[in-house]
C-alpha cells in the first residue's frame, strides 16, 4: 500500500522565521489550533494505520477504514472518521472532518484526497503555522507536484481568533519550491474588517532570499520640507549586488528621487547613492547629491579605498537633511586610496580634497594632491633593537584667488629605534626618533617664510610602569586588585618653526592618552620643544573568573622642565605655554552590579582652580526593557550640555522611550523626543514627536512627528526608526 501526504507548505507573505518573544503576550497557538495526538514515533519512512474497522473489497481494489482513523509517517498524522483508498487509482480521499499534523503546521477541513505523486486536495481547509504562531483558512488547497502548492481564497494572521485585528486576504496563492518564489493575486489587507491596502499581484520569496519589491513607506513631516511621503522599491538585481530606488515626495519642496546601489564581490566592495531633486519650490533651483564608498583588492599586494562626496549647494543637508549630524556637515571629502603591501614595508599613494560648504573662505582646507606614504612593518621584539621608517611626500594646494595662502611641496621623513624590556610585571621602553622635513613653496604672503625652509630634530623618550596586583574579596566577589604606575620622559630640543607654514597641522586635545604621546601636534608642520616627565597611577579591580573589569581609576599629569615655545600662529602668547605642569587628567569606569555602569573623564588645572573638561555617564540597564542614560559634559568657554535618554517598559503593552539634549549656557534645547509604543499580540504601533537644532549656529529648529504602524508577521508600515534610536539613546537595541 502507497500513501502520500502533503508536506512542506503555507509560508506566504511572512519572512522566513520570526523571533518567539514577538508574540510572548499572545496567547499559545497550541490553545488555539487541534491538539496533536500522543502517538509513538514511527520508523523512518513507515506508514503506520489504526482504525476501529475495516472493509476490503477486493473486486474494487478498495479498502474502507472507519471510526476513529489515524495515519502516521514520520512527523505526519491525519486524524478522520472514513477513508477510502483505491488501489488501482492509488488514491485516498476522506469526504468527511480531517486534521493533518506536521512538524510546522497543521491543517483542519471537510474533505482531502492524496494522489500519486505527491499530489492532493484539500477542501475548506484551516491551517496553523507552529513556527510563526500564524493562522488562516483556504476554500482549497491544490497541490500540483512535490514542489508547487495552490491556494484559492486564502486568508492570514498572526492575531487570536476571537480578537482578530488585521487579517490578510488573496483570490489565488501559488507556492513554487523550485523557484523558491511564491506570487499572490487580488491582495487584501483588512483592519478592523476594513480593507486598507489592495494589490492586484505580489511575488515574495519562500526562503531567505532577497527579493524585488516595494519595501515599507514612510510618511511624516517638518518644517523645513512640509508632509513628505518615501516609498522605496528594492532591486534583487545579484546575489551580490542590489539597488533600492527611492521617490521622496515633500509638499514644500517637491519630488526628490534617492537611488542608492550596492555590490559586493570576493575582492570588493562598495556603496554608490545619488539623489536628484528637479526644481526644488522652495530653493528655486535643482538640487542633488552624491556619495560613493568602494573598498578592494586588486592583486594580493594592492589595495583600493574610495570615497567621493558631493552636495550641489552649501545649504543642501542642512535643509534636506534629517538631524543636526548631517546639516552640521562643512566639509565633504573626495579621497583616493592605493596601497602597496611589500615585505616588512607599504606605500599609500593619496588624492584628497574637500568641497566646503561653510561659507568662510579661512574654513577651505588644503588639497593633498598628490600624498605618498612610505613606512616599514617591521616585527617588533623584545628585548631587541627595533628599527622603523617612515617618509612622506605631500604636493599641498589651495584655491589662492579666495585666500591668500602659501602652497607647496612637503617631504618628510622619521627614523626610530626602540629597545623594549617587557615582563609580566614590568616595562621599559626608550625610544630615539630622529626627524627631517623639508619644503619647496611657492605664492609666499609672509616676510618670515623662504621658499625652501627646512627642520631636522630628535625627540628621545622613555616609557616605563609596573603591574602590581594582590588577590581581593568584595560582596562574595573575587578578584585580583592591580596597582600600576607608569612614569614617561621625552625631551625635544627647541628649534624655530615660525618660518614653516601649516598646511595639516592641529593641537591634540590633551587627554588621559596624551600624557604619553611624543608630539603634542599632529602633522609634521609643527613639533613641541618638550622637556618633560608625565606621572600616572591606574587600579584596577578585575574578575579571575571571567576577567571582567569591575572597576578602573587613573590620574595623571605632566611636568615641565621648562617653558614651552613651539606653538600654531596666534597661539605664542598662550599662558599655558610658560605653566610648569599640565592640567590633572582623571578617569574612572565601574560596573560593580550588572545593572550600573558609570564613567567620568575629568580634566583639572590646577593654576586656574578651575575645571576645564568633565564629562559623566550613568546607565541603568536591568534588562532589555529598561533603560536610562543620564550625561553630563563640560568644555571650558566652549559647550555645557546635560543629556538624558531612557526607554522605559510600563507593563506588558505600553512604553515610553526620549531623549532631551539641553545646552546650559545658551537655555537652548539641541535636540528632544519623546514617543509611546503600544504592543499587542499581533501588532503595535509607535509614535515619535522631535524638535531638534539643524544649523550650527542654533537659530533654526526644525519639528516633526513620525508613525511607525507593524502587523506582526506581516510587516512594518511607517518610518522606519531602528537607526535613529539606536544612536540617540545608547545601548538601545530596537525590536519594533
Amino acid at each position: 500500500m502507497r500513501l502520500y501526504f502533503i508536506i512542506g507548505w503555507l509560508p506566504f507573505f511572512i519572512s522566513t522565521a520570526l523571533a518567539a518573544e514577538e508574540f510572548a503576550i499572545c496567547k499559545p497557538l497550541t490553545e488555539i489550533a487541534p491538539p496533536r495526538p500522543q502517538l509513538p514515533p514511527s520508523e523512518k519512512g513507515r506508514i503506520r494505520l489504526f482504525a476501529d474497522e475495516a472493509v476490503l473489497q477486493e473486486q474494487e481494489n478498495i479498502s474502507i477504514f472507519s471510526g476513529k482513523v489515524l495515519m502516521q509517517r514520520d512527523e505526519q498524522i491525519l486524524s478522520t472518521q472514513l477513508i477510502v483508498y483505491d488501489r488501482d487509482k492509488e488514491q485516498i480521499a476522506a469526504d468527511n472532518q480531517f486534521t493533518l499534523w506536521d512538524k510546522q503546521f497543521i491543517v483542519s477541513g471537510q474533505k482531502i484526497k492524496l494522489l500519486p505523486e505527491h499530489r492532493g486536495e484539500m477542501n475548506e481547509a484551516s491551517y496553523w503555522l507552529l513556527n510563526r504562531r500564524a493562522w488562516g483558512l483556504a476554500d482549497k488547497v491544490i497541490k500540483v507536484n512535490e514542489n508547487k502548492i495552490m491556494l484559492e481564497n486564502a486568508s492570514y494572521s498572526t492575531c487570536d481568533p476571537e480578537k482578530q485585528i488585521w487579517q490578510l486576504q488573496a483570490r489565488q496563492v501559488e507556492l513554487n519550491e523550485d523557484t523558491e518564489m511564491g506570487t499572490a493575486r487580488h491582495v487584501r489587507i483588512n483592519l478592523l474588517g476594513i480593507p486598507v491596502f489592495y494589490s492586484p499581484y505580489l511575488s515574495f520569496p519562500l526562503t531567505s532570499a532577497r527579493k524585488s519589491g516595494f519595501l515599507p513607506p514612510s510618511l511624516g513631516s517638518s518644517d523645513e520640507t512640509g508632509t513628505e511621503l518615501s516609498v522605496p522599491y528594492y532591486l534583487n538585481l545579484a546575489p551580490n549586488y542590489d539597488a533600492t530606488l527611492t521617490t521622496r515626495m515633500m509638499s514644500r519642496r517637491g519630488l526628490l528621487l534617492n537611488t542608492e546601489f550596492r555590490y559586493l564581490t570576493t575582492q570588493t566592495g562598495g556603496q554608490l547613492e545619488v539623489e536628484y531633486l528637479p526644481h526644488d519650490q522652495a530653493f528655486g533651483k535643482d538640487r542633488s547629491s552624491l556619495s560613493f564608498r568602494h573598498q578592494g583588492i586588486l592583486t594580493p599586494r594592492w589595495y583600493t579605498d574610495l570615497n567621493v562626496n558631493y552636495a550641489s549647494d552649501s545649504r543642501y543637508f542642512e535643509e534636506l537633511g534629517n538631524n543636526i549630524n548631517v546639516a552640521s556637515l562643512t566639509h565633504l571629502e573626495r579621497r583616493g586610496d592605493l596601497y602597496y603591501f611589500g615585505e616588512g614595508w607599504q606605500l599609500l599613494t593619496r588624492l584628497q580634497g574637500f568641497q566646503t560648504l561653510d561659507p568662510s573662505p579661512w574654513a577651505k582646507p588644503y588639497q593633498r594632491l598628490p600624498q605618498l606614504l612610505l613606512s616599514t612593518t617591521l616585527p617588533n621584539r623584545n628585548r631587541a633593537l627595533n628599527s622603523q621608517l617612515t617618509a612622506e611626500f605631500t604636493h599641498f594646494t589651495r584655491d589662492t584667488e579666495i585666500i591668500t595662502a602659501p602652497v607647496g611641496n612637503r617631504f618628510d621623513v622619521t627614523g626610530l629605534f626602540v629597545y623594549p624590556w617587557r615582563t609580566s610585571g614590568t616595562f621599559l621602553v626608550p625610544k630615539l626618533s630622529l626627524r627631517y622635513t623639508l619644503y619647496d613653496l611657492d605664492k609666499l604672503n609672509d616676510s618670515k617664510l623662504n621658499d625652501t625652509p627646512d627642520r631636522l630634530l630628535f625627540t628621545f623618550s622613555t616609557d616605563s610602569g609596573l603591574f602590581l596586583e594582590r588577590d581581593w574579596e568584595w560582596w562574595g566577589k573575587n578578584g585580583i586588585h592591580t596597582l600600576e604606575p607608569r612614569l614617561f620622559y621625552r625631551f625635544t630640543p627647541y628649534r624655530a618653526q615660525e618660518n614653516l607654514p601649516v598646511f595639516d597641522t592641529a593641537e591634540y586635545d590633551f587627554s588621559f592618552g596624551q600624557l604619553f604621546r611624543h608630539n603634542r601636534f599632529s602633522g609634521a608642520d609643527r613639533i613641541d620643544d618638550a622637556h618633560q616627565i608625565s606621572l600616572a597611577l591606574t587600579s584596577r579591580l578585575i574578575s579571575d573568573e571571567t576577567g571582567q573589569e569591575y572597576l578602573r581609576a587613573s590620574v595623571g599629569q605632566s611636568y615641565y622642565f621648562r617653558d614651552r615655545r613651539i606653538a600654531l600662529p596666534g597661539e605664542t602668547e598662550a599662558i599655558e605655554l610658560t605653566q610648569g605642569s599640565s592640567p590633572i587628567i582623571m578617569e574612572f569606569s565601574s560596573q560593580l552590579t550588572p545593572h550600573w555602569e558609570t564613567a567620568a573623564t575629568i580634566r583639572w588645572d590646577s593654576h586656574q582652580d578651575n575645571t576645564e573638561h568633565t564629562v559623566l555617564k550613568t546607565r541603568y540597564h536591568p534588562d532589555r526593557e529598561h533603560l536610562l542614560n543620564l550625561s553630563y559634559r563640560l568644555r571650558d568657554s566652549i559647550l555645557e550640555q546635560t543629556d538624558i535618554s531612557w526607554y522605559w517598559s510600563l507593563g506588558t503593552r505600553w512604553s515610553m522611550l526620549g531623549r532631551w539634549n539641553y545646552s546650559l549656557p545658551d537655555e537652548n534645547t539641541l535636540e528632544t523626543f519623546a514617543g509611546l509604543e503600544y504592543n499587542s499580540c499581533c501588532w503595535a504601533v509607535r509614535g515619535i514627536a522631535r524638535r531638534y537644532l539643524n544649523n550650527v549656529d542654533g537659530s533654526s529648529y526644525l519639528n516633526g512627528f513620525f508613525l511607525q504602524f507593524e502587523l506582526k508577521g506581516l510587516t512594518g508600515i511607517g518610518k522606519k526608526a531602528d537607526s535613529f534610536l539606536e544612536q540617540r539613546i545608547p545601548g538601545y537595541h530596537d525590536d519594533f
